[in-house]
C-alpha cells in the first residue's frame, strides 16, 4: 500500500542532530512562527525540518523517496537524504541521486522556496540508463510522533470532512479507509489536488499540487490493469497514512497509486491497488510541484475555508463568459418542447435520452417535484419566459407552466401526499420500478413548493390570483409541521399516503425552512417561521459546526453531499432575511464555504488517446465549473450547484466578500460548457441538450464517460 511505502520512525525526531549550526541551514520562517530549515545527518545527508510555533513538527530525514516497480512480487523502496543543499536566489537547491540494482541513476533536483506561509518545493527527476520496470517518486513529510490519528481531522474536498460515517463503506473517504487509517486519492477525483489536516490545537497543514496536469490514457482511466507504465501519466496521489509504527505520513506521489474496495455480496475485504509507474527511459519527463500552506489559529471550518481559497488564487480558475441572453433562451425553448401532455395532464419527464434515439426513456411518464426532476421549478421557469412576450412562443409557454402546476396539485391532491410525483400516463402513483424515486421525501415537495409559492407571488402582482397554489401548499406545510420533532428535526421520507416515518433521520432538515419562512410571510402567522428556526437550529448545531452537510441527495443513502450545502446555504439565508439577524448570515456563510469546495477549479484533460467521437466531455473542453455529487461516489460530477449562483450573489451582496461573487460567476458561465449550441451541438440529440453527469474519476468507465445518458 502507498502508506506503507514509507516507514519513518521517532529516530526522525532526535534532538541530537539539531546540536550543531552548521548542520542547518535555514530556508525561512513562517508567519506562524515555524521554522522551514534543512539539517544534516550524522551519515552526512540532508533532511528537511518545519518546526516552531504551534503546528506539531513536520520532517523527513529522507526526502528523496522512489518506488521500483519489477513485478508483483518485486517492488523496491530507494530512499536517501540530499547529498548537497545550496542556497539559491529563489530559496535552496537540494540535490540526491539514487542508484538501482541495474546501474540506472536517478538524479533528483528539488528546489525550495518559502512565502508567507506556504513552503513550496519543485521536482524533476532525471533518469541516466535504461531497465525493464517502472518507477515513481514521493515527497513526504513525516508529522510529529506524539500526534496520532485520532488527534487530527482531515480535509480533502468533495470526499472528506472530518468525519467518514456518513461517507460510505467503500468510498476513498470512507469508513474502511479511515478504519485503516489511510486517506489516499488520485488527483483526477478532486475539485481541486488539495489535502489538508487540522490538529486540536487549532493548527493545520494543507497541501496542494500548484499547477496539476492529470493527463492519462482511456485504459489507464478504466482501471484495467492492476499496473501500468507509461511516460504519459501526469497525475499523482495525495494522502495521509498512519505507518504500522505510529507514524503519521502526508505526501504526493507522482505518478498516483490508488486502492479501491470491490463491493458486491462477495467482494473481497482488502482494497485492489492500482500501481502507476513511469519507465525507466533516459529522458523521460518526470516533472512536479507540491506546496505546503501552514495554517493557525483556525477551527476545522475555517481551515476548509482557508484552505479552499488559498487553492483557489493559486489555480485561479478562469471563466470563459457566456452569452446569458443566447443561452437563457435555448434552455428554455429546449425545456418547453420537453413538455408532454397525455389526457390533459402536462410533465417534464424524469428522464430524456441525449442521444439521438426515437425510444423513450423506460421512465419517461415519471414526473416528479423537486430534486432532479424539478416539474414546479421548470413551470415557473416557462411563466417567467412567458411574461418576457407576447408572441405565439411565449403564450405556449405559459399555457404549458400554468399545465405542469395544475396537474401537479390534481394528482397529488391527497394528504399525507402519496409520493412527490405520478405517473403522466394515468394521474395516479407511479406504480412501475425505482418507485422510491417519486416517495414523499422531505426534501422534493418542500423544494418545489417553495418555487410555487414565489410563482404565486409574483403571479399575484402581475394582477393573477391563483388561489388554488396556495391552498395546496398551505394543507401540506399544515400537515408538514405536525411531523417536526422536539428535536426540531423533521424526518427525511415518509410512507407513501401516510404520516409513518420511513427514514427517521433528521440530516435533511434544512429543506422545509425557506418555505415554512415564505409561509409566514403569507400568513402572518409567526408558527411557520418558529418551525424553520427550530428546524434551522438543529441543522446548525448537528452538522454545521462540524462543517459538513448530509442527506441532500435523496436517492442517495444519507451521504455527506454538496446538495445539503446548498440547501442549508438557502435555508440560513431565508432565516437571515427574514429576521436580520448576523448569525444566520454567518452560518450561511459557513455552508456557502462547504459547499464551493466542490466545484471544480482546474481543468483536467481527457485521455490523450481518447476518440473524441466516444467522449461524453469532449477534449479542450474546460472542466472548471463542474461540481462533485456525493463522496460516495468521488469522481463523479454533475453541474447542478449552477442553481445556487444566487445564493452566492445574495451573500456578496450582504458581506462585500468579492470571492463570493467569483463562485457565482463560475456557477452562471462555467457549468454550460458541454450545453449543445448552435455550431457546438457536440454529437447530442438537439440544441439544449446536456447530460445529467459524467464520470470525471478513473473507473469502468473510464474518465469523461458516463453510465447512463
Amino acid at each position: 500500500m502507498f502508506g506503507k511505502y514509507f516507514i519513518f520512525g521517532l529516530c526522525l525526531f532526535v534532538s541530537v542532530l539539531f546540536a550543531q549550526n552548521n548542520n542547518r541551514i535555514e530556508l525561512g520562517r513562517m508567519q506562524t512562527g515555524a521554522t522551514v530549515s534543512f539539517i544534516r545527518s550524522a551519515e552526512g545527508d540532508w533532511g528537511i525540518d518545519i518546526s516552531g510555533g504551534p503546528t506539531p513538527r513536520l520532517m523527513q530525514l529522507k526526502p528523496a523517496q522512489l518506488e521500483i516497480f519489477k513485478s508483483e512480487e518485486d517492488i523496491q523502496k530507494l530512499t536517501t537524504g540530499y547529498k548537497t543543499v545550496q542556497k539559491s536566489a529563489s530559496g535552496i537547491d537540494a540535490h540526491a541521486e539514487i542508484s538501482s540494482a541495474e546501474k540506472v541513476i536517478f538524479r533528483i533536483l528539488d528546489r525550495w522556496s518559502i512565502k508567507d506561509n506556504v513552503v513550496s518545493v519543485s521536482r524533476n527527476i532525471e533518469v541516466i540508463g535504461n531497465a525493464q520496470g517502472g518507477f515513481n517518486s514521493s515527497i513526504v513529510l513525516s508529522v510529529d510522533p506524539m500526534v496520532s490519528w485520532v488527534d487530527m481531522n482531515c480535509m480533502v474536498p468533495g470526499a472528506l470532512y472530518g468525519d467518514p460515517t456518513y461517507n460510505g463503506d467503500f468510498s476513498p473517504g470512507g469508513t474502511r479507509n479511515y478504519a485503516a487509517r489511510q486517506i489516499l486519492l488520485r488527483e483526477d477525483v478532486l475539485s481541486a489536488p488539495l489535502i489538508a489536516l487540522s490538529f486540536n490545537n487549532g493548527s493545520s497543514v494543507a497541501m496542494l499540487d500548484p499547477s496539476p496536469n492529470g493527463e492519462s490514457t482511456v485504459e489507464e482511466t478504466k482501471l484495467s490493469k492492476k499496473v501500468m507504465t507509461d511516460a504519459r501519466f501526469q497525475f499523482g496521489t495525495m494522502g495521509v497514512w498512519q505507518a504500522e509504527e505510529g507514524t503519521i505520513g502526508f505526501g504526493f506521489q507522482f505518478p498516483g497509486t490508488m486502492g479501491v474496495y470491490p463491493f458486491g455480496p462477495n467482494a473481497s475485504p482488502e482494497p485492489r491497488w492500482f500501481r502507476r509507474y513511469h519507465p525507466i527511459t533516459g529522458g523521460v519527463s518526470h516533472t512536479y510541484e507540491v506546496n505546503f500552506r501552514i495554517g493557525n489559529n483556525e477551527s476545522f471550518r475555517d481551515m476548509t475555508r482557508n484552505a479552499w481559497r488559498w487553492a483557489f488564487n493559486e489555480l485561479k480558475p478562469e471563466v470563459k463568459p457566456i452569452n446569458v441572453e443566447q443561452m437563457r433562451r435555448v434552455l428554455t425553448d429546449h425545456m418547453a418542447a420537453q413538455a408532454v401532455t397525455i389526457d390533459g395532464r402536462t410533465g417534464i419527464p424524469f428522464a430524456v435520452a441525449t442521444f439521438d434515439t426515437s425510444a423513450p426513456q423506460w421512465n419517461y411518464t415519471m414526473v416528479v417535484m423537486g430534486f432532479v426532476s424539478k416539474n414546479l421549478e421548470c413551470a415557473d421557469q416557462l411563466l417567467r419566459e412567458s411574461d418576457r412576450g407576447n408572441t405565439e412562443r411565449e403564450r405556449e409557454m405559459r399555457k404549458k407552466g400554468l399545465s405542469i402546476i395544475s396537474s401537479m396539485i390534481e394528482a397529488l391532491s391527497t394528504l399525507p401526499l402519496q409520493g412527490s410525483g405520478y405517473d403522466l400516463a394515468t394521474g395516479k402513483p407511479w406504480t412501475g420500478d425505482r418507485q422510491e424515486w417519486l416517495a414523499p421525501f422531505l426534501r422534493n415537495p418542500t423544494e418545489g413548493m417553495r418555487v410555487l409559492i414565489r410563482a404565486y407571488q409574483r403571479e399575484r402582482e402581475l394582477g393573477r390570483r391563483h388561489p388554488e397554489w396556495f391552498s395546496w401548499v398551505k394543507n401540506y406545510v399544515d400537515w408538514l409541521i405536525l411531523q417536526q420533532r422536539e428535536d426540531g428535526s423533521f424526518p427525511r421520507r415518509w410512507k407513501s399516503g401516510s404520516s409513518e416515518v420511513e427514514e427517521e433521520a433528521g440530516t435533511a432538515s434544512y429543506c422545509p425552512v425557506p418555505l415554512l419562512v415564505l409561509m409566514t410571510e403569507e400568513t402572518d402567522d409567526p408558527k411557520y417561521k418558529k418551525s424553520a428556526i427550530r428546524a434551522a437550529e438543529y441543522v446548525w448545531e448537528n452538522w454545521g459546526t462540524r462543517g459538513f452537510y448530509v442527506g441532500g441527495a435523496s436517492d442517495n443513502p444519507n451521504i455527506t453531499d454538496k446538495e445539503a450545502g446548498m440547501l442549508s446555504l438557502e435555508a440560513f439565508l431565508s432565516l437571515y432575511e427574514a429576521t436580520g439577524e448576523s448569525k444566520w448570515l454567518e452560518r450561511a456563510k459557513a455552508a456557502a464555504d462547504y459547499t464551493e469546495t466542490w466545484m471544480w477549479i482546474w481543468n483536467l484533460p481527457m485521455p490523450v488517446d481518447a476518440d473524441n467521437a466516444k467522449l461524453h466531455w469532449k477534449k479542450g473542453v474546460p472542466t472548471i465549473g463542474l461540481q462533485g455529487i456525493t463522496a460516495r461516489g468521488v469522481g463523479g460530477v454533475d453541474e447542478y450547484m449552477d442553481w445556487s449562483a444566487p445564493s452566492y450573489v445574495k451573500l456578496y451582496k450582504y458581506t462585500k466578500d468579492s470571492h463570493y461573487l467569483d463562485v457565482a460567476r463560475i456557477l452562471l458561465h462555467a457549468t454550460k460548457s458541454m450545453v449543445a449550441l448552435p455550431g457546438r451541438q457536440y454529437g447530442l440529440r438537439a440544441i439544449g441538450f446536456q447530460q445529467e453527469h459524467w464520470c470525471m474519476g478513473p473507473g469502468r468507465y473510464g474518465r469523461g464517460a458516463v453510465s447512463y445518458t
